[in-house]
């Protein structure tokens, strides 16, 4: 309870009041105490001096005389009256008989009266077994003291009387205290509830609501702090709306980004990672270390570089799961207002299709290179050989013609379809696309080619539906597709082989197969036929007149009406190419 402002406000004002009471009353009746005493011993010093002249009055000093003067004196003043003799014997008392009391000269009272004139003590009465005041006076007579005069009242009403005082005093405090609690109450309520008010006001804030406003309209300083509390609220409203806009703005753009992005703290500990750079590796949750979260020593010790150095580290990594892949990373160094290194940020380029490309692109220029270098050598060793002589022995000379020719042809096939290839990697080809049955178009290529396959010992057989398979394509190169195919299986199936022919309806798409019982593919250059310049059986493919470029040139026609090729082969068994076209949608 007393950890609320109020009931320590409360009670502060209650321990004021109680300690101010106290004190207060304890000097007043102190002060009142003093006084009462003081008068007291005034009263009884009158009345000693007064009993004096009446010692002096003619009474012998002898102890029937004196002990009739006590008694007479003591109810005339109500006090009690002892009378001693210079000596300290005691000649008289009003109380109790003076031949039974010790000698009194060592009495503090009569001792200081003996040296002052007045003595006055307050102690215990052995005889009366009481509290009392003592006042003594010098009898004197002659200009000599011949006594003393020794007047005692008892202190106990006093005493009650005073023990009255403190009763009413403590009463008094009572009352004000709870005077004080009612009225400490309701100001400690005045005083505190604009502060709690406030006070709730500033943990909706610590929460993070900051629609709330104090309602304090005072002009003294609560209300000052009330009205900048509100002013800070607005700020501090303002202020978060606009980082939870730049946090929500910098969250889409890290979403929206094909980079992969990690923050690490200062601690090397992983604070964000944006989607991009979770396909790379799995992330068990934020607030781990670095080194436990990334699991590639190549990257973590790049991290821990930068983390060390403070400098811009780039590197080139190579992930192999969940996919073969190339990063670049770039880690840049992050700092706090102090410009201390309060992390690092590093961002994952995936640059394996540019690693793909060059590689690509470097493989077709040799390739291009190699290709164009062979019939160009021929060419120009014949020509040569003929300008040496040959060309004067007629049968030399047609044979040297012939074979340029051939190398002539090889290279105009050559260079056609490297611009046939550009064109169409380039999107520079426009389709005429129209509804056409693809069994027709299947049908009509076939017959095409079936003179050459019989002239290579091959049969060609069809294998189509009963009802038309209709697709949106061009029918020139989708022709060219399926001669390509054929043409292929024509050149890599021995004499006595079979060609097959397929068109296969599905729910989407139409397939197209192209089956032969060649040489096949062996299993590791299925993955690469498609590429251009690949050759399975090099020596053969040239011996055929082939470019290499056929099959890629397919994959690239297929691709660009929205089908898919592939193939299927085992080695000696023959092989199965096969491409997807989507289907008309029927109105």
């Amino acid at each position: 309870m007393f950890k609320r402002f109020r009931w320590r406000l409360m009670t502060t004002y209650i321990v004021l009041v109680i300690f101010s009471m106290l004190v207060l009353g304890f000097c007043l009746l102190n002060s009142l105490e003093d006084y009462f005493y003081s008068n007291l011993q005034t009263r009884l010093e009158t009345q000693a001096k007064l009993a004096c002249r009446l010692v002096n009055a003619g009474f012998d000093w002898n102890r029937e005389n004196m002990e009739e003067l006590a008694d007479k004196i003591s109810a005339d003043i109500k006090a009690r009256v002892t009378i001693i003799d210079r000596g300290g014997t005691v000649l008289g008392d009003s109380e109790r008989d003076a031949r039974d009391m010790e000698n009194h000269l060592d009495r503090p009272e009569v001792i200081e009266a003996k040296s002052r004139g007045v003595g006055m003590a307050v102690r215990h009465s052995t005889t009366l077994d009481t509290g009392m005041m003592y006042v003594a006076v010098p009898v004197t007579r002659n200009g000599t003291t011949a006594g003393f005069m020794r007047l005692a009242l008892p202190l106990a009403e006093t005493r009650q009387a005073f023990s009255r005082l403190w009763s009413v005093a403590l009463g008094a405090i009572m009352l004000a205290v709870f005077v004080t609690a009612a009225v400490s109450l309701a100001l400690s309520k005045r005083v505190t509830e604009p502060v709690e008010k406030l006070s709730a006001l500033a943990r909706r804030m610590s929460r993070g609501d900051f629609r709330g406003r104090a309602e304090v309209t005072s002009s003294d300083e609560i209300g000052e702090l009330a009205g900048t509390l509100n002013q800070m609220a607005e700020t501090i409203e303002d202020k978060v709306r606009q980082v939870s806009e730049e946090k929500n703005k910098l969250e889409a753009v890290l979403a929206s980004m094909i980079s992969g992005v990690v923050i690490i703290n200062g601690k090397g500990r992983v604070e964000l990672v944006n989607p991009a750079a979770e396909k790379y590796f799995s992330f068990p949750g934020s607030g781990l270390p670095y080194d436990a979260s990334l699991k590639h020593p190549e990257l973590s010790a790049a991290i821990k570089t930068a983390l060390e150095s403070g400098q811009v580290v780039e590197r080139e990594i190579k992930m192999a799961a969940p996919k073969e892949t190339t990063l670049q990373v770039v880690i840049s160094p992050v700092l706090d207002h102090t410009g201390n290194l309060a992390g690092v940020v590093a961002v994952l380029h995936d640059i394996t299709e540019i690693r793909k490309l060059e590689k690509v692109r470097s493989e077709f220029v040799a390739n291009v290179s190699h290709e164009l270098k062979t019939p160009v050598t021929a060419v120009k060793g014949f020509t040569e050989t003929l300008l040496d002589g040959a060309m004067h022995d007629p049968e030399t000379c047609r044979e040297f013609v012939e074979i340029i020719d051939n190398e002539a042809g090889r290279l105009k096939r050559l260079i056609h379809d490297l611009l046939e290839l550009s064109r169409i990697e380039a999107k520079q080809v426009k389709l005429k696309l129209k509804p056409e049955n693809v069994s027709s178009l299947v049908r009509d290529t076939a017959l095409k080619l079936q003179g050459q396959a019989e002239n290579a010992g091959l049969t060609i057989e069809l294998r189509l539906p009963a009802g038309p398979v209709m697709a949106r394509l061009d029918r020139d190169m989708i022709e060219q597709v399926m001669v390509n195919l054929v043409d292929n299986a024509i050149k890599y199936t021995p004499a006595g082989g079979r060609i097959e022919i397929e068109v296969e309806e599905k729910q989407r798409d139409a397939v197209v197969w192209v089956r032969d019982t060649g040489i096949g593919i062996p299993p590791e250059d299925i993955d690469r036929v498609f590429e251009r310049f690949y050759r399975v059986d090099k020596t053969r493919s040239r011996l055929q007149g082939g470019t290499g470029l056929g099959l890629s040139i397919v994959k690239h026609i297929v691709d660009i009406h929205g089908g898919t090729v592939g193939v299927e082969s085992k080695p000696g068994k023959g092989s199965a190419f096969f491409f997807t076209l989507p289907k008309e949608k029927r109105q």
